[in-house]
């Protein structure tokens, strides 16, 4: 219950009833008084004992305070109270140094707009998402559709910028709504960020040259700032927002945000504001078990008709999404690039956007989820303001991005789709599901990897043609230029046994004006074969006192390398084994006609004190989809690809060690998913599919690539994970690239736990063992709590020091538990790819005979036991010499004989357990046994007879008086009822054989020839009591009339063997149905109870 509270602080505790009938939107007000009401008893404890910083919350009926370990254990036993879990703090981290720039170099001016009159559009991602263009001429854009109109948008901190002048409108109105000063702009960089992606106007003009100040372009080169959702209000969500951006300053007053201010953040943007869409912009380690505070409050706003958009985090591609990214009812954003800004920047006359940035969360999450879709997060301008805090010092704009602009992004995408929904189906809103069927159904495939993209790259043309489309639409005329197909569910995420099918039903609603045939294909990534040799070179660093490039100073020589042609994938992979983890490398990859392609990103910052190890990764990985073939450089650089494009480029570091590059290229694997399927135009079609699952345990990703004859192209991301077998065993997993940000890679596995098995027993082991490699291993029950963790320890296996860890835990609870390794941020850059080995032991063996403390007559008596299938069990004496062995059958159970007679006296006797691969040896408890010296026998004999018996009483012996019998309502029959006397039934036999009692009635006779069928009558047995440990059931309900009623012998009560003796009180209500043509008169029948 305590969930690890149990010491006091900051936690959160919460209440039972969750009032979930009540609609947080639609019934904000009810919802807070009945929260309120529950939660003031528990306020005041908190305030007598002491209790401070308290905050009420309501999305979650729960109470935020600082409490002491005493308060907590108190709290904990009140009636009301549901758990008490820590109230998680998330840390905003800090910007790193930086250097003396090189003097500014022209560039070339296509990086520029042709007339400074016409600026340029920030940030480039408005064209790539297909909102609006430079050139307003461009067909597809979404903004011909839809801007945001009549859509509230609530994040964090909008008050305090309401008076930046990109957010008054050309007729003077403002952006932000319920603001109490229009002349206030200083907010943090965070809000300024998420704030210029959904809704900057577009009215302010800037220079890159005053902007960029370090990239050498010219006068005359504007831009202005406009957001994809720009005619959307904003309100101000209070704490509802934990920052993030690709900058990495501090993002708001204070340096930690905690769990509980932003669930009071979701409760104000709700209740008060009623929004209609949250943008959240956070990023904190998904521990296990940790943040459902956070995720019940995000599905309350769900539930309530808001739809919720989550950054994923800014901790790279491998096993990474933060929480609550996680919860299925949210839009998980990832991010890509938009590399103009980085191009403008750095020199680059040319750039290719929409790879997978490297920074952006991508993976499996524990909970067996992966991202919903990407718009970019990396490379545009924002606004901010120089007084702001973590705002540039010397520009009046930032350069923003991280998945931090990612969901913002997605965020203003919603709302224009609410918007075209709302204008073609009568002002009705879409729900959160429909919201995010129709964003991940239109969106673009990038060619990534379904961990990475999810469905792929926003495209609000699409998204908002298709919105006008769904089932409902008043329009007449069909999507034209843009048909789609929107999928239920927006992504499947699947488990089970390895080599397995797993049965699954997509419903394909088809948006155009005619109907098309659709087939389904499965696409997953195969495995990457290395192109080239691995090249290793010196770094060094240049004379300080030389000024340094834009895009940083150069650390080793470039590395070029061929790329074949037909790559679907194209990694890119670096390592420094810097034993300190202070050496800041990045590379920048460019293609062969020399257009900036990728960034590598490199958020590790080196030790603030002797001694102790800092936080760069040592590792850098980037990935590109579909590369084009011919010479690729990798430029490796003194740099930490973070774009603060502001700033001066990073201080060269002391680092001179080796640096080795690596290059590797993949294709994807497919196979037919769904044969043709025609749907008809505005409806939808069934589509089954039939997932395989791999035989290796843990997540394989793929996707199901759905295409239309009238070309359109959907893609459904799966997420499969295979559970490791029942029985045990080993598993494995890759660890491949980090960004030393946050947290590092994490990979989930699942083990189904039978009931009543012993021992849950977990090892790990990896071949680096060095200080700056560490792990983290954790065990999971079936209800989401943390049962037991353990870090990495060197350990020498064979003679080898290897990085091992074991879990442990006595009679887990039946169920699915999670098991989690998770890298410590770092990497020893000794190996580009590194394997986690673990394997989970056999339930432990038991010897159920002979009994422990039994004497043996025999010198060679019979062992058995229960163990796990087909594994190998071995009994040992005290001595440790064999006594026999066995194989596991099938259903638990072995036994074996010794060969040699045992000797006369005391032995302690042990099974030993061994999988059929010679690994995982368990062993079982110990038994005492003692062979006697000499036996002999003699036969005792007995009879035994039944004892005992069955006796049947009525307690009253006066007749049983039925009321006069009425007329029914339909004036069919005259009908009464009442009541038998008590039947007592009492069972003293040995053996407890079971007895049943059952009952007949004669006739009812009134004495003068008048008569009534028994048949008339009924009844409704019942039990009235029972003796401890005696189960009496009532017979059936005899309705008067059917089945030949109490004329027949009829089932009053019984009870089964093994739970009949004592003494038990049974009874019924009679219902008689008499005829009207019955005589008038006074009637009597007899009725006989039998007991056999």
């Amino acid at each position: 219950m305590l969930d690890g509270a149990g010491s006091g602080g900051s936690v959160i505790v919460w209440l039972k009833n969750q009032h979930t009938n009540l609609n947080l939107r639609t019934q904000g007000k009810q919802r807070i008084a009945a929260a309120h009401s529950d939660q003031a008893s528990i306020v005041s404890d908190i305030k007598s004992h002491g209790g401070t910083d308290i905050t009420q919350l309501v999305s979650v009926n729960a109470v935020a305070a600082h409490l002491s370990a005493d308060e907590v254990k108190r709290l904990s036993l009140n009636s009301g109270v549901d758990k008490i879990v820590p109230d998680s703090q998330v840390e905003i981290l800090k910007p790193t140094a930086s250097a003396t720039v090189d003097d500014p170099t022209p560039l070339n001016p296509a990086v520029c707009p042709t007339d400074p009159s016409k600026p340029l559009l920030e940030p480039e991602a408005l064209s790539d998402i297909h909102f609006q263009s430079d050139d307003p001429n461009t067909p597809g854009m979404g903004s011909s559709i839809a801007t945001g109109k009549g859509v509230l948008v609530g994040i964090d901190g909008m008050n305090s910028l309401a008076g930046n002048p990109n957010f008054t409108r050309a007729d003077g109105s403002h952006v932000v709504v319920g603001a109490t000063d229009y002349t206030k702009d200083k907010s943090n960089d965070e809000a300024y960020g998420d704030a210029s992606s959904v809704a900057a106007q577009g009215t302010v003009v800037y220079d890159f040259s005053k902007e960029l100040p370090y990239s050498g372009l010219p006068t005359g080169c504007t831009f202005v700032l406009k957001g994809d959702a720009p005619d959307a209000s904003l309100v101000d969500a209070s704490n509802a927002d934990t920052p993030e951006s690709v900058s990495g300053n501090s993002h708001s007053d204070s340096n930690v945000k905690t769990e509980s201010q932003i669930v009071a953040g979701i409760d104000a943007a709700v209740t008060k504001y009623h929004v209609d869409v949250l943008s959240e912009s956070y990023g904190y380690s998904p521990k296990p078990g940790s943040y459902k505070t956070h995720w019940a409050a995000n599905d309350a706003a769900v539930a309530a008709g808001v739809t919720v958009v989550v950054s994923s985090g800014d901790s790279g591609v491998s096993g990474t999404v933060s929480s609550p990214a996680d919860d299925p009812q949210v839009i998980a954003a990832g991010a890509t690039n938009t590399l103009r800004l980085n191009a403008q920047a750095y020199g680059y006359s040319g750039w290719v956007n929409d790879d997978i940035t490297p920074l952006s969360s991508g993976g499996t999450t524990t909970n067996g989820k992966l991202v919903d879709l990407v718009a970019p997060g990396y490379g545009g301008e924002a606004a901010c303001n120089p007084t702001g805090s973590g705002c540039p010092t010397n520009t009046a704009t930032e350069a923003f991005g991280g998945t931090s602009q990612a969901a913002p992004l997605i965020a203003g995408a919603a709302a224009d789709v609410i918007q075209a929904y709302r204008d073609s189906h009568n002002g009705t809103s879409p729900t959160p599901a429909m919201v995010k069927q129709i964003l991940t159904s239109t969106a673009t495939d990038t060619g990534a990897p379904a961990d990475q993209q999810g469905a792929g790259l926003v495209n609000i043309y699409h998204a908002t043609k298709a919105a006008q489309q769904m089932p409902g639409s008043t329009l007449t005329t069909g999507p034209g230029d843009s048909p789609s197909l929107v999928a239920n569910p927006s992504q499947l995420d699947v488990s089970g046994n390895g080599g397995s099918t797993n049965d699954q039903t997509v419903n394909l609603y088809n948006t155009s004006d005619t109907a098309t045939s659709v087939t389904g294909t499965y696409r997953s990534l195969g495995s990457p074969s290395q192109i080239g040799d691995v090249v290793t070179e010196n770094v060094s660093a240049p004379d300080p006192s030389l000024p340094v490039a834009a895009e940083g100073a150069t650390a080793a020589p470039p590395v070029t390398f061929d790329v074949p042609a037909g790559l679907d994938r194209l990694d890119a992979d670096m390592i420094w084994p810097d034993p300190t983890n202070g050496a800041i490398l990045s590379f920048t990859l460019v293609d062969p006609q020399g257009r900036l392609r990728q960034i590598s990103y490199d958020y590790g910052t080196p030790a603030t004190k002797a001694g102790s190890l800092g936080k760069v990764p040592n590792l850098q990985h980037t990935e590109v989809a579909h590369p084009e073939a011919g010479k690729w450089t990798a430029k490796i650089l003194w740099a930490n690809g973070r774009s603060h494009l502001q700033d001066p480029p990073n201080v060269p570091g002391t680092y001179t060690g080796k640096v080795s590059f690596k290059a590797s290229g993949r294709h994807y694997v497919t196979s037919a998913a769904s044969s043709a399927v025609t749907i008809p135009a505005h409806s939808s079609a069934a589509v089954p599919l039939h997932i395989a699952m791999p035989t290796a345990p843990g997540d394989h990703p793929e996707s199901v690539q759905f295409t239309a004859d009238n070309g359109v192209v959907t893609s459904l991301p799966i997420s499969r994970r295979t559970l490791i077998p029942a029985a045990g065993g080993a598993f494995q997993t890759l660890i491949s690239s980090t960004v030393g940000r946050d947290q590092g890679q994490t990979s989930t596995f699942n083990f189904p736990v039978a009931a009543g098995r012993k021992d849950l027993t977990v090892t790990f082991q990896t071949d680096d063992a060095a200080a700056d490699n560490p792990f983290s291993f954790y065990l999971v029950d079936p209800s989401g709590k943390l049962s037991t963790s353990v870090t990495s320890a060197a350990t020498t296996v064979n003679g080898v020091t290897k990085a091992t860890g074991t879990l442990h835990v006595a009679n887990p609870a039946a169920g699915t538990w999670e098991i989690d390794v998770k890298l410590n941020l770092t990497v020893s850059g000794n190996e580009f790819t590194q394997i986690v080995y673990g394997n989970v032991a056999p339930d432990a063996p038991a010897i159920t005979s002979p009994a422990d403390g039994s004497i043996s007559g025999g010198k060679k008596p019979t062992v058995t036991g229960t163990g796990a299938a087909g594994a190998t069990v071995k009994v040992t004496d005290e001595s440790g010499k064999a006594v026999c062995s066995a194989v596991v059958a099938g259903d638990g159970t072995w036994s074996c004989a010794p060969a040699d007679d045992l000797t006369p006296g005391s032995h302690t006797l042990t099974a030993t357990q061994t999988d059929a691969s010679g690994a995982g040896s368990i062993v079982s408890n110990a038994v005492n046994v003692t062979i006697a010296y000499s036996s002999a026998t003699e036969q005792i004999k007995t009879t035994v007879t039944q004892q005992g018996g069955l006796t049947i009483s009525v307690d009253n012996s006066a007749a049983v008086v039925l009321p006069t019998p009425t007329l029914t309502t339909d004036a069919s029959a005259l009908s009464t009822s009442g009541d038998i006397n008590p039947v007592t039934v009492t069972d003293t036999r040995t053996q407890s054989p079971g007895w049943n009692v059952v009952g007949q009635v004669g006739n009812f006779s009134n004495g003068s020839g008048g008569s009534i069928s028994s048949g008339y009558l009924g009844w409704a047995p019942k039990v009235l009591d029972s003796a401890t440990g005696e189960v009496v059931t009532p017979g059936a309900v005899v309705a008067p009339g059917t089945n030949g009623g109490l004329g027949k012998s009829q089932q009053l009560a019984t009870a089964g063997a093994g739970s009949a003796n004592g003494t038990a009180h049974v009874g019924a209500t009679l219902n008689l149905l008499a005829p009207t043509s019955t005589q008038v008169g006074n009637y009597t029948a007899t009725m006989t109870l039998t007991a056999i």
